[in-house]
């Protein structure tokens, strides 16, 4: 399995190259479908019509000149009139709704077309063949059910390339995930990082018979190394991290065998890096927010939009050989965080620290703000001892410990109670905004 003889192989014929594309040919490729994306969008769209700050006349000539263009956010996907959309709702295969993350303002509503979902059932089958074998039974740790949904688009993908995908009964228990983990005995798995270490911790610490799993996929949420780590030794799996979100309809980057940076799925986004506070474009290897503008998306195209991710651009050549640029993550932007001398409690450091401790199969974090912030973390384990050694491990970081041993910030570890969280989910940092 190879990055270059797959992903990039249809990268080519995707943007109409005989064989293996250059970087030249890309090049060209994205800025053929920016302009016409801008073209689209400011013809048909009553939101990008009305637009203040759209430069004349609408084109650009350089990749470079789509930092003139205005910065677009998740409360525009929220808004009624204008509305986005550039298509009648009737050529919509799938509208989606979800939540504005971190507000209480209008839900975000994205439109797909039956292009739309072509696209990501494309890329899906492409990008898993480079870590995944034709003919290996693969476990779906994504909801399913719904047709057009990630888990399904998921599956299809799968299907196409030879594989044999199984959803996971993930809106159960722990316990039902790990019993048909265990039956099913997959080469390969994909799921979300807080469903997939669960899952694993348990197997290791409940006596029942170890499972081998080659390759796991692990999408919509950081991973520490220490997740890396746990899964390596329980599954014996090589984790490969994918980044994706609804609106880059749900496909976005992959890493490759060199895990260095994830490939951008670059026939369908442009993607850039800006300062979160002036919204000016970053060069490559700085760290800000990442941006995207989608190329063939005529239903609902999204022009620089914000996406509350923060991360950087690599330049330099990839180990594999693939020609497509690379995204090093960082965490989201503005997610609530203990401050000590200016520095932040990263919710991804917290996540590597929790995890690293053996005995423990979940957690949750929340913070109390206010003139003396509590971090509370409420642990899932099987282990007695845990607690203590989750404190003395967050105390003792190198990185976490100098803001959790000040006067400033108060620590509380403790055993979760209560109904247990969803399986499926990220794993953020609760904040109570309440005073003391």
């Amino acid at each position: 399995m190879n990055g270059l003889g797959t992903l990039d192989a249809w990268v080519g014929r995707t943007i109409g190259i005989g064989g293996l594309p250059t970087r030249d040919d890309l090049d060209a490729y994205q800025l053929r479908s920016l302009n016409e994306t801008l073209a689209t969008a400011r013809a048909r769209s009553p939101f990008y019509r009305s637009l203040a700050g759209w430069p004349e006349p609408g084109q650009i000539a350089d990749l470079g000149d789509i930092s003139l263009f205005p910065l677009t956010t998740a409360a525009d996907l929220g808004r009624g009139e204008p509305s986005l959309v550039a298509l009648p709702l009737r050529d919509a295969v799938r509208l989606v709704t979800i939540p504005t993350t971190g507000t209480s303002g209008p839900q975000k509503r994205l439109f797909f077309t039956e292009e739309d979902i072509e696209a990501t059932v494309a890329y899906f089958e492409h990008g898993m063949a480079t870590i995944v074998r034709p003919g290996s039974c693969v476990a779906v740790a994504f909801p399913a059910e719904r047709p057009d949904s990630v888990g399904d688009l998921l599956m299809r993908g799968l299907a196409r390339l030879g594989a044999f995908p199984v959803a996971l009964p993930v809106d159960g228990s722990l316990e039902t995930l790990v019993g048909a983990l265990r039956e099913l005995q997959p080469a390969a798995i994909a799921g979300m990082p807080v469903t997939l270490g669960a899952a694993a911790r348990r197997m290791s610490a409940d006596g029942g018979p170890p499972l081998r799993i080659e390759t796991a996929l692990v999408s919509a949420d950081s991973v520490s190394p220490s997740f890396r780590a746990a899964l390596a030794v329980i599954w014996g799996a090589e984790v490969f991290e994918h980044w994706g979100m609804t609106e880059t309809g749900y496909g976005g980057a992959l890493a490759c065998e060199a895990h260095d940076g994830l490939h951008i799925r670059e026939t369908d986004l442009y993607v850039e890096i800006v300062d979160a506070d002036t919204g000016r474009a970053l060069p490559p290897g700085r760290v800000g927010e990442v941006v995207i503008t989608t190329l063939r998306r005529r239903g609902l195209p999204l022009i620089r939009y914000r996406t509350g991710d923060s991360g950087s651009l690599v330049e330099d050549p990839c180990r594999c050989g693939s020609v497509l640029r690379r995204l090093r993550l960082g965490g989201r932007m503005g997610d609530p965080s203990p401050r000590e001398e200016g520095r932040l409690l990263l919710p991804e450091g917290l996540d590597d620290a929790i995890f690293a401790v053996d005995g423990v199969v979940d957690f949750m974090v929340k913070l109390k703000s206010g003139r003396q912030p509590r971090l509370t973390v409420e642990i899932v384990t099987l282990a007695s001892g845990t607690v203590d050694e989750v404190r003395s491990v967050l105390l003792a970081h190198p990185t976490i410990g100098p803001a959790l041993r000040s006067a400033e910030v108060d620590i509380a570890v403790e055993t979760a109670s209560g109904p247990s969280p969803p399986l499926c989910r990220k794993r953020r940092v609760l904040e109570d905004m309440r005073n003391d």
